[in-house]
C-alpha cells in the first residue's frame, strides 16, 4: 500500500470516528431535550399552568411541530391577556377615580341635606311663632271687634277725634298744674328755709355771703348788697371779715329784694367797718 493510500485509509477511520463521537453527542443532547419537553407536556397536560388559557393534550412524539404551535398560541394569549389587563388596570383607575368623585359629591350633598334639614327645622320653627302671634292678634282682634259692638267707622273716628281734643286740654291743664307746683313748691321751701332761720336754735340750711356796701357811724348800722332774693331774711345774724380776719358781728333788721340794712352788735364800733368788707352766715 502506497503512502498516499495508508493517509486516505487513515483520514477515513477519522472522520468515521468523528461522526460516530458527533453523532453520539447528538443523540445525548436530544435524549435530553427529549426528557424536558415530555416533563413540560406532561406538566401541561396535568393543567399545571393554567394562567396560559390552553388546554393541551398533544404529545411531540405524535406531532413534533404541536408543542411549538401550542407556545406561539400561548404567547398570543398572554399576549391578548396582558393588553386585557392593561385595559382592565385602566379601567379600574377610572373606576376608582369615579368612585372618589362621587364620595365627594355624595359628602357634598349630605351637607347641603343637612343644611337644607337644618333651614327646614328653623322655617318649621318661624311658621309656628308666626302662627301663634297670628292667633293672639285674631284674640286681639275678635275683642276689639266685640268692644265696637257695631259701631260705624265714622261714629269711630269721632269718638277719636273727641278724645284727642280732650287729652290736648288735660295735657294743657296738666302743664299747668306742674308749672303751680313747681312754683308751692319753691315758695314753700323758702318759707320753710325762712322759718327754719327764724326759730332759735334752728338748724342753718342755707350758706350766704355779701359785701358791705355803705356804713352809718352815727346810728351804727351797716347796708349790705343781700336781699330776698338771696333767701335772707330778718333776724339773722351774721360775721363781718376782712381778708381772714374776723372784726364784728351784725343783725339782720331790714330786707328789701337786693339789698338789707344790719344793726352792729354791741362791741362792734362802726368806725372799724369799711365799705367792701365782708359778711357771712
Amino acid at each position: 500500500m502506497t503512502i498516499a493510500g495508508k493517509l486516505s485509509l487513515g483520514g477515513s477511520v477519522a472522520l468515521s470516528l468523528a461522526t460516530a463521537g458527533l453523532a453520539f453527542m447528538v443523540m445525548g443532547s436530544k435524549t435530553r431535550f427529549s426528557q424536558q419537553l415530555r416533563a413540560v407536556e406532561s406538566g401541561l397536560q396535568g393543567g399545571k399552568y393554567p394562567a396560559l388559557g390552553i388546554q393541551y393534550t398533544s404529545s411531540f412524539l405524535d406531532n413534533e411541530a404541536e408543542p411549538a404551535a401550542t407556545v406561539s398560541k400561548a404567547g398570543e394569549n398572554w399576549g391578548t391577556t396582558s393588553e386585557e389587563l392593561k385595559s382592565t388596570k385602566t379601567s379600574l383607575e377610572k373606576t376608582k377615580s369615579d368612585l372618589t368623585d362621587a364620595q365627594a359629591k355624595n359628602q357634598e350633598l349630605s351637607l347641603k341635606a343637612e343644611k337644607l334639614d337644618k333651614d327646614l327645622s328653623t322655617t318649621k320653627n318661624d311658621l309656628e311663632s308666626t302662627n301663634s302671634k297670628l292667633k293672639v292678634t285674631q284674640e286681639q282682634l275678635q275683642t276689639y271687634t266685640d268692644e265696637l259692638k257695631g259701631k260705624k267707622p265714622s261714629d269711630l273716628f269721632t269718638e277719636i277725634g273727641d278724645l284727642s281734643e280732650k287729652v290736648k286740654v288735660a295735657e294743657s291743664e296738666n302743664k299747668i298744674l306742674v308749672s303751680s307746683k313747681e312754683k308751692m313748691e319753691a315758695e314753700l321751701k323758702k318759707l320753710r328755709e325762712a322759718e327754719e332761720l327764724r326759730r332759735p336754735g334752728g338748724t342753718k340750711s342755707i350758706s350766704l355771703s355779701g359785701k358791705i356796701v355803705a356804713v352809718n357811724p352815727t346810728w351804727n348800722f351797716v347796708i349790705l348788697d343781700l336781699g330776698k332774693n338771696d333767701q335772707l331774711v330778718e333776724g339773722l345774724s351774721m360775721v363781718i371779715y376782712r381778708g381772714e380776719k374776723m372784726i364784728g358781728k351784725a343783725k339782720v333788721v331790714t330786707v328789701d329784694a337786693t339789698t338789707s340794712v344790719a344793726d352792729l352788735l354791741p362791741g362792734t364800733p362802726a368806725q372799724a367797718i369799711e365799705v367792701g368788707d365782708q359778711i357771712i352766715y
